[in-house]
């Protein structure tokens, strides 16, 4: 099942610099094991906003098992999810 998900994440103000730094840390490596996995299938950074990725799991409630597991979690002060549907394989066999 496929889902964009679009993430905004704030470092909030009284948290250092370098603590914010390994946090975005752990999320990159986070993120990177997710896409190494097959779990994310594209991932773009919306310069200015945020991140938007689609992921390619089970079903919805994987997807927000997976959102609620990353370490930037709590720092997200916007989440989206939508579910995707493919329009490829109709259009190729129109």
């Amino acid at each position: 099942m496929l889902f964009s998900v679009r993430l905004i994440s704030r470092q909030p103000p009284e948290m250092s610099t370098e603590a914010w730094q390994q946090i975005v840390a752990e999320q990159y490596r986070a993120v990177k094991q997710l896409y190494d996995s097959g779990k994310i299938k594209a991932i773009y950074r919306e310069v200015g906003v945020g991140v938007l990725a689609i992921f390619d799991v089970n079903d919805a409630r994987e997807m927000d098992q997976i959102i609620a597991g990353l370490p930037m979690f709590r720092f997200f002060a916007e989440t989206s999810v939508h579910a995707l549907w493919d329009m490829a394989p109709t259009l190729a066999s129109a």
